[in-house]
């Protein structure tokens, strides 16, 4: 049986959408992992790509956190 460490959910495929920001919100984009809900977890940027990378380093540290509080993770839906 696979080891559900850190390294096996972020290979995991969740669903990502990108949103662009409103101009009178602050603008740039939003990229989000919506499965998550209200655990929220987010990234944003200025660009799409620079929203997908903030979005993969903080889904790293709220994976780890989850993990270390013994937190389930749900897996991606199919």
């Amino acid at each position: 049986m696979m080891k559900k460490d850190l390294d096996y959910y972020l290979a995991l495929p969740y669903r990502m959408e990108v949103l662009p920001i409103p101009e009178k919100e602050g603008g740039g984009f939003l990229a989000r992992l919506p499965q998550f809900g209200k655990l929220g977890i987010i990234g944003d940027g200025e660009s799409p790509e620079e929203a997908i990378r903030d979005l993969n380093v903080n889904k790293k540290l709220r994976l780890a956190r989850y993990l270390a509080e013994g937190l389930e993770i749900p897996e991606p839906q199919t």
